[in-house]
């Protein structure tokens, strides 16, 4: 409405309608259209004839076009939408300032935001607790396993990680305490023990392996040197095919039989 009354005044003031007939007859033609003014019971004192109003809404019709290809029509037709655009950014300026001030967020004050927008706020504010909560949660309960993992007892049944360090040490030291210059008999002995180990080692798969290998690289009980390079390099094959870190080989005695040469292990 307040659009309808600035285009009727400014047509009004535009063409001079400024006879007491004339303002009359437009007054009352725009407050018929805009308040449903009863314009029938003020006909009578009107002096103005039908050729005269089609006068006046085709001189309206002109006006309305030639304002809306103004390109400042909306600038003026609109002064109040300034206005609150205009007190809109001085109020966030004097926001920012008092944020500023104070050094905290005023997104959280409900008496600085109308109740939908604070609502809203609250809302997320709350999703991102409740997912930083539960994100702990998680943490903590992995945190639990892991230390529970850590802290399994020594006497429980062997996995099958624990079966292999286990069985690696005992090979390794078996060899590191090879004679140097062995009886056929304890050659016969220690091939035999392989032969059997890897029949009956509690892990079918590893067993298998353990067979395809030790009929492509037989084992070799000539010396205790002989038998720990051998063995050192079939565990290399294997850290290999599990993609673990290779040993090297010629440390084997110090790793196994003799300590480490800084004195680590005395």
């Amino acid at each position: 409405m307040r659009l309808l009354f600035t285009i009727f005044t400014t047509a009004e003031r535009s063409y001079k309608f400024l006879g007491s007939s004339g303002t009359t007859a437009l007054t009352l033609f725009i407050r018929r259209h805009s308040h449903n003014y009863d314009f029938n019971q003020q006909q009578q004192n009107i002096g103005a004839t039908r050729e005269e109003a089609r006068l006046i809404i085709r001189r309206l019709q002109k006006t309305i076009l030639r304002l809306l290809r103004n390109p400042d029509f909306y600038n003026m037709a609109t002064p109040s939408f300034q206005q609150d655009q205009q007190q809109h950014e001085d109020e966030s300026q004097f926001n920012s300032h008092a944020s500023r001030q104070t050094g905290r967020q005023d997104s959280n004050c409900r008496t600085c935001n109308d109740f939908k927008s604070w609502s809203k706020q609250q809302r997320l504010i709350s999703n991102a607790q409740n997912a930083k909560e539960k994100h702990m949660a998680v943490a903590e309960k992995l945190t639990v396993k892991a230390q529970d993992a850590d802290q399994q007892r020594d006497d429980c049944p062997l996995d099958k990680v624990r079966l292999g360090i286990s069985t690696w040490g005992l090979l390794h030291t078996m060899a590191a305490f090879y004679s140097d210059n062995p009886t056929d008999r304890e050659k016969r002995d220690m091939k035999t023990f392989f032969e059997v180990l890897s029949r009956l080692y509690p892990c079918e798969f590893c067993a298998k392996d353990f067979r395809t290998d030790l009929d492509v690289n037989p084992i070799n009980v000539n010396s205790q040197k002989d038998l720990t390079l051998w063995l050192c390099k079939f565990h290399n094959r294997v850290n290999d095919k599990l993609g673990k870190p290779i040993f090297d080989c010629s440390k084997v005695n110090e790793r196994w039989r003799d300590g480490w040469l800084d004195g680590s292990c005395d």
